[in-house]
């Protein structure tokens, strides 16, 4: 995210001395090291990671990435409008000025899901907190393997957010043959029965993947599984690879 510089308009008559340069101790003056970090429009509390750049090399690229960085946690605090300019004054060192722009502070309205799959839709409103990934994490978890969720869509008015999350569902996939292989029968039984899913139930990621945990302690042997999906039968066929001894 590219930053802008703020070009400000300096008096020539009775302007006030500018303060001391701040010395970074036991470093000699060297305008290629940042002195201080001066924040106007926010405190420094509200940009924690621009204020500790005081006393580091001055890389324009990091700070850039920091300015990005600071922009977006303003943004996920409810300053959908926050903007932050950065202009360098060469003194001792050099100083960075960070004007920060916060604009209105939103709350968020409502959030819609624009999807007419039968995902419960609870789950998947309580999974915004932790992030969109999630979402369709549990999509796949619960059989839609195929799912895809778009970019939301953000609506500002009145100091309130309206957000409208695309899904793409897609099929959900049922569980089309579950086999062992490795090892002996005994082992391949106790590996199926830990993961206790029959063909024709839906896919369950969690319940797959804690049964396959279950059958590595259980055996004390590594088991590997593999997947095979079918999507014009809206089928997958899990293959439980048991780990060779000799």
């Amino acid at each position: 995210m590219a930053y802008t510089v703020w070009l400000g308009v300096i008096s020539c008559s009775h302007s006030p001395a500018p303060p001391a340069p701040r010395a970074v101790v036991g470093t000699p003056c060297v305008t290629t090291r940042v002195g201080q970090v001066l924040v106007t429009g926010a405190a420094k509390s509200d940009v924690p990671a621009l204020a500790v750049l005081e006393g580091t090399i001055d890389d324009s690229i990091r700070t850039e990435r920091v300015v990005a960085a600071a922009v977006e946690s303003l943004q996920s605090r409810g300053y959908a409008r926050a903007a932050i300019t950065v202009t360098r004054e060469a003194r001792c060192f050099t100083d960075l000025h960070v004007a920060v722009t916060l604009g209105p502070r939103f709350k968020i309205g409502k959030i819609e899901f624009a999807t007419d799959d039968a995902f419960p839709a609870r789950e998947r409103l309580a999974a915004i907190e932790d992030a969109l990934g999630t979402v369709e994490r549990r999509y796949h978890d619960a059989g839609w393997l195929e799912a895809k969720v778009a970019a939301p869509t953000v609506h500002l008015e009145d100091g309130r957010v309206d957000i409208q999350i695309p899904i793409t569902a897609g099929p959900r996939f049922r569980i089309g043959a579950i086999r062992a292989r490795g090892a002996g029968p005994a082992a391949r039984a106790a590996v199926l029965d830990e993961i206790h899913l029959e063909p024709g139930a839906w896919y369950d990621g969690p319940a797959i993947r804690t049964g396959i945990e279950r059958a590595r302690r259980k055996l004390d042997r590594w088991v590997e599984l593999r997947t095979n999906l079918s999507s014009d039968r809206g089928e997958i066929e899990l293959e439980a690879i048991l780990e060779s001894r000799p």
